[in-house]
């Protein structure tokens, strides 16, 4: 049982030589000697970019804007040269209320939400509809249009 300790030890001290070589060649590659190198060896400094003059902050994940103000976009995206649509004015529908035998929208206007079936009139619209992804509505003007579900 000795022999094979002793064996033990030695494979072990061989493995540590080897591996401290295979370091330090690697170590002693990546930093060529400077008598060695010649001019045409020579690597430029690297010039310090955005990154490297600001000091480094964690990313706030939560904004969507650089500290400019200006918006952050994908490399090679292209601004639309629309604005985006603004949502029409009147009620968003918020969800929807499972009451014994109905069906009810829950309709925001103001901070103010109202629920309200069929026929009944919340948030300044008459409800002509109410179905498991959407709501149909009818503006005082007397125009229809269809709410979906957020």
């Amino acid at each position: 049982m000795s022999s094979r300790l002793l064996a033990a030890a030695a494979l072990l001290a061989v493995l540590s030589v080897t591996g401290a070589t295979m370091v330090a060649r690697k170590v002693g590659s990546a930093h060529p000697a400077p008598e060695t190198a010649g001019p045409a060896a020579q690597v430029p400094s690297p010039t310090p970019g955005p990154a490297a003059t600001e000091p480094s902050r964690p990313r706030d994940v939560f904004r969507f804007a650089d500290e400019r103000g200006t918006l952050l976009r994908a490399p090679g995206a292209v601004a639309a040269s629309t604005p985006s649509p603004q949502p029409p004015p009147g009620p968003r529908l918020v969800g929807l209320v499972r009451q014994p035998g109905r069906l009810l929208a829950a309709l925001t206007l103001g901070g103010e939400v109202e629920l309200a079936g069929p026929g009944e009139t919340a948030a300044g619209v008459t409800v002509l509809s109410v179905g498991e992804e959407a709501v149909r509505i009818r503006h005082a003007d007397g125009t229809e249009s269809t709410l979906g579900l957020p």
